[in-house]
């Protein structure tokens, strides 16, 4: 930079490692990195960051869903009562789990909001939940109760450092993708400076990606960037998820995974036929992804899913 001003990523930085910054200021001016070096999938990430996580999106690892204690109040014979009791969650199997579990969906800002209100958030549970979990446990089914006792109300807490984490986390890997930025291209974020076409911008946005999914399965971002998921031999399940981070849609996935099948097993005509579908366009794609990195990658699903690679 010359006449003394900050580059965008030196001011970046600043910001990140400010911890009494806003993290919604931090995320915007990441927004204009992600513009200016063609990333639309550092561009995507940091506003749903900013606005929040929809029901069908894809959480970032430091999101997704995890366990979080509950608390219940609970009454018995002759006016007895139990009040702020933890509930167990041992033994509770099926989807009745959830309602021990949250995903963070909530917009940063908010996020902050509720960590520094004075007193942990909670979810309270659905009135059939209650009832539910009073049925498991009388027939034995799993969690846990008190003598006599039945279950009143019971209520999600998720703590507050909980909260702070997953800032902490967001903040940490804004300063560390730009600390990376400014050590590979330090033009980077200036209106005319290097993009991810750049080979060594490439690699830093890359690492990002892998870093915050956490699987190797990328966000969608430019036409050169290579998208890559791994997956187990036979993995069916994997597999689908994985086709569908790269673009396909359910049917389509579904699709693709036929024409394995209808090859045996193993990468031949159907499977290449249906690749190539998608390397022309004939097989419309969800998102932003490229079609010949699509096509790129599906080919590594298939053959992943067939043994034929590590």
């Amino acid at each position: 930079m010359t006449g003394g001003l900050m580059s965008r990523l030196s001011a970046l930085i600043d910001q990140a490692a400010d911890s009494a910054r806003p993290l919604s200021d931090v995320l915007r001016q990441v927004k204009i990195v992600a513009a200016r070096i063609d990333d639309p999938g550092l561009a995507e990430w940091s506003s749903k960051e900013l606005t929040g996580y929809g029901t069908d999106d894809q959480l970032p690892t430091y999101r997704s869903k995890r366990e979080f204690p509950v608390l219940g109040n609970w009454s018995g014979p002759f006016g007895s009562a139990v009040n702020n009791a933890p509930i167990s969650s041992a033994g509770i199997t099926d989807g009745f789990l959830d309602w021990f579990q949250c995903e963070i969906r909530h917009p940063v800002a908010e996020l902050e909001a509720l960590s520094d209100s004075g007193q942990d958030p909670t979810i309270r549970w659905d009135p059939w939940a209650v009832v539910e979990y009073n049925r498991r446990t009388e027939n034995g089914e799993g969690g846990a109760t008190f003598e006599m006792m039945s279950l009143l109300d019971a209520r999600l807490v998720i703590p507050r450092n909980a909260l702070t984490g997953i800032l902490d986390m967001i903040r940490t890997r804004v300063l560390d993708l730009a600390l990376a930025l400014e050590g590979v291209a330090p033009d980077a974020g200036e209106p005319d400076g290097p993009t991810v076409a750049n080979k060594r911008v490439e690699a830093v946005t890359q690492t990002f990606h892998i870093t915050v999914n956490g699987d190797g399965a990328n966000i969608a971002t430019g036409d050169h960037v290579r998208q890559r998921s791994t997956i187990k031999k036979g993995d069916v399940d994997g597999l689908l998820e994985a086709a569908r981070t790269l673009g396909l849609d359910n049917d389509s996935a579904a699709e693709f995974h036929r024409a394995i099948e209808a090859d045996g097993g193993h990468v031949g005509e159907n499977t290449r036929s249906f690749v190539e579908r998608v390397r022309s366009g004939v097989v419309s794609l969800v998102g932003s992804i490229a079609a010949n990195v699509a096509a790129t990658g599906l080919l590594e699903l298939a053959a992943q899913f067939a043994g034929a690679v590590g």
